[in-house]
């Protein structure tokens, strides 16, 4: 996220706002851990967290988050020294619980949650007592799996196999073959044309990274047409700088006109039923 930060506004804000100077922009990346990517292994951690000062992020680790209001946060870097940061933009990226939902199931079937309010589910991803009930993704405890995509789409193939089956008359709960996770490895984009890929013992970082993580997502788009326009509106995004998805909120709307009617008023040609901008 810090790295498409940093692409955002110093390279797709450039000659969008005139009003507005890219270089006064700073991005900083606080994390409590001692690695970027700690997953990833100290190699690829290493190399995403040059590749994100090569692009103007600021890579500050050790650093946990003690305070935040609306002019900045505070953090206790690595010696234990208390830092301010003044900025009007946080960015809040780190998961601390499991949606509500969890708790109000764990209230009425009686399960056990565990410090982030996640249920402990059984081997075959049922609630204890409740064979009929099936807990996945970033709701379900079970063998410290990591709280990513992969364990949720496994997860619901898994449990959507076993209701299939129920339905069909061949409920097996007593016998289920406990849910097995298939770790395929990890990929993270850090910026345009570089990412980090760890499959197995093989780590590759860069362009090729790069690529091999485009292909992946990809394949998993669903549908021909779909796939066509995922690429063609990718190819424009790097290609380009623009990107299409900036819009114009309500509050430029109402700026633009009171700027326009400010230019009127200065020309003695005030109308109170002037319009400068419409939102459309």
């Amino acid at each position: 996220m810090a790295g498409q930060i940093a692409e955002l506004a110093h390279r797709t804000l450039v000659g969008a706002y005139r009003n507005i100077d890219t270089r006064d922009a700073r991005i900083v990346l606080l994390d409590a851990a001692s690695a970027v990517l700690p997953p990833f292994g100290d190699r690829l951690g290493s190399t995403a967290a040059e590749r994100l000062e090569k692009i103007g992020v600021e890579v500050r680790l050790g650093a946990a988050v003690t305070d935040v209001d609306a002019d900045g946060v505070t953090i206790k870097d690595g010696r234990g020294e208390t830092v301010r940061i003044e900025s009007a933009c946080k960015v809040w990226s780190a998961g601390v619980e499991a949606s509500p939902l969890a708790r109000q199931l764990a209230e009425q079937s009686g399960a056990e949650l565990d410090r982030a309010g996640r249920i402990a589910v059984h081997e075959d991803l049922t609630v204890p007592g409740h064979p009929e009930v099936f807990v996945i993704g970033d709701m379900m405890a079970r063998d410290r799996l990591p709280g990513v995509a992969q364990v949720a789409i496994q997860g619901g193939r898994y449990a959507a196999k076993q209701i299939a089956a129920g339905a069909r008359g061949r409920d097996s709960s007593p016998d289920r073959v406990p849910f097995q996770y298939r770790d395929k490895g990890a990929m993270a984009t850090i910026s345009r044309f570089h990412a980090v890929v760890k499959v197995g013992g093989i780590e590759l970082a860069g362009l090729l990274a790069w690529i091999l993580w485009l292909a992946v997502h990809v394949v998993y788009v669903v549908g021909f047409r779909s796939r066509l326009s995922t690429l063609m509106s990718w190819t424009w995004t790097f290609v380009g700088s623009w990107r299409g998805q900036m819009t114009v909120t309500d509050q430029q709307v109402a700026a633009r006109n009171v700027m326009g009617k400010l230019v009127l008023l200065d020309r003695g040609e005030d109308d109170d039923d002037t319009v400068v901008a419409r939102a459309s």
